[in-house]
C-alpha cells in the first residue's frame, strides 16, 4: 500500500501556543528516550525556562514543523539550536570546534518527529529550515550529538553532510555520537 504525501510547513515558535506545542513533542522525545537520559532534571529545568537559550535574543533559534490535517493544521515535529559558548564545560572562550571559533559554533538541538508523521520528509525540513537560519544568526558550525540508537537521524544528518566529529561536551550518557557541518556545505 503507497503511503500518501505529507505537506510539511515549517515555522519558528513566535507565540505562547507554539511555544506549548515545542514542550509537548520534546516530551515525546523525551518518552522516547526514557531511561537513557541520565541528566533529566537538566531538560525539564531547560522546558520550564523556554525559550531560554533558543530565544532569538540568546542567538537561538526554535522551529516546528506541521501538517494538515481534517481540522487545520497539526504540530508533528519541532528542533532548535543554540550557541554552543556557554553549554560545554569542556569548552572555552578561546577554544575552537573543528576549527571554527566558539562563538561562531551552533548547537542543534531536540529534533524529533512524532510517530506517525515519520518518514514523510518532516525531520529534513526541519534541519534544512535551521539549516539556512544558522548563518543568518552569524554561525559558520553547526554541531550535534544524538545516540547510536537513533539509526533513521544518523542517516538523515550524513544525508544533509554532517560528519562525525570529536566530542564537543560532557553529555553523561553512553553511546553519544558527536556530528559537525560547516555551514554553506549542507546538501
Amino acid at each position: 500500500m503507497a503511503r500518501l504525501a505529507l505537506e510539511v510547513v515549517v515555522r519558528p515558535v513566535k507565540s505562547q501556543q507554539q511555544l506549548e506545542e515545542f514542550k509537548s513533542v520534546t516530551a515525546a522525545y523525551l518518552g522516547l528516550l526514557g531511561e537513557d537520559i541520565g541528566f533529566l532534571g537538566d531538560i525539564e529545568r531547560e522546558l520550564a525556562s523556554l525559550p531560554g537559550s533558543y530565544a532569538a535574543e540568546a542567538g537561538g533559534s526554535m522551529l516546528l514543523a506541521y501538517a494538515a490535517s481534517g481540522s487545520g493544521e497539526e504540530c508533528i515535529g519541532a528542533v532548535a539550536l543554540r550557541r554552543l559558548a556557554g553549554h560545554t564545560p569542556t569548552l572555552g572562550e578561546g577554544d575552537a570546534v573543528a576549527g571554527v571559533p566558539l562563538a561562531e559554533v551552533c548547537e542543534m538541538k531536540r529534533l524529533f518527529v512524532l510517530e506517525g508523521h515519520r518518514g514523510f520528509g518532516a525531520g529534513a525540513a526541519l534541519v534544512r529550515a535551521l539549516l539556512a537560519a544558522a548563518p543568518l544568526l552569524g554561525y559558520r558550525l553547526m554541531v550535534l550529538d544524538t545516540l547510536e540508537r537513533m539509526s533513521c537521524a544518523i542517516r538523515l544528518y550524513g544525508r544533509l553532510g554532517f560528519q562525525p566529529c570529536e566530542r564537543y561536551n560532557d553529555c553523561p550518557v553512553p553511546d553519544v555520537l558527536y556530528f559537525a557541518l560547516q555551514l554553506g556545505t549542507a546538501t
